[in-house]
C-alpha cells in the first residue's frame, strides 16, 4: 500500500490591516507624567521594569509611577488594569 508522501504548509500570518487601529499620540516628554509599567509576572519581568523604572527616574521628573501586572494570554477587560486612568503613558514587560 502506497499513501505517498505529502507536505502541507499552513501559514498562520494574516495580512496586517492599518486602517484597524489608530497609533496614541506620542508625548512631547515625560517630565511632569505618571508612567504606567505593568508586567506579566514571569521570572524577571519586575526586575526589568526596575531597570527602566532607574533610567526614566534619571532622565525625567516624573510625577509618578504605577505598577501592575497584565494577562497577557487574553485581551484584559478595562476595569483589570489597576490604575491605568492615572497614567499618561503606559510600559508592558514580559519575561522569561
Amino acid at each position: 500500500m502506497d499513501i505517498g508522501n505529502t507536505l502541507r504548509i499552513l501559514d498562520p500570518v494574516t495580512d496586517f490591516d492599518s486602517n484597524d487601529g489608530v497609533m496614541a499620540p506620542r508625548l512631547d516628554t515625560l517630565n511632569g507624567k505618571v508612567v504606567g509599567m505593568y508586567q506579566n509576572g514571569k521570572l524577571n519581568a519586575g526586575k526589568l521594569l526596575d531597570l527602566i523604572a532607574d533610567i526614566l527616574s534619571e532622565r525625567y521628573d516624573l510625577k509618578g509611577i504605577v505598577r501592575g501586572n497584565y494577562i497577557g494570554n487574553r485581551v484584559m477587560r478595562p476595569n483589570e488594569w489597576r490604575d491605568i486612568e492615572q497614567c499618561d503613558a503606559i510600559i508592558l514587560t514580559n519575561g522569561d
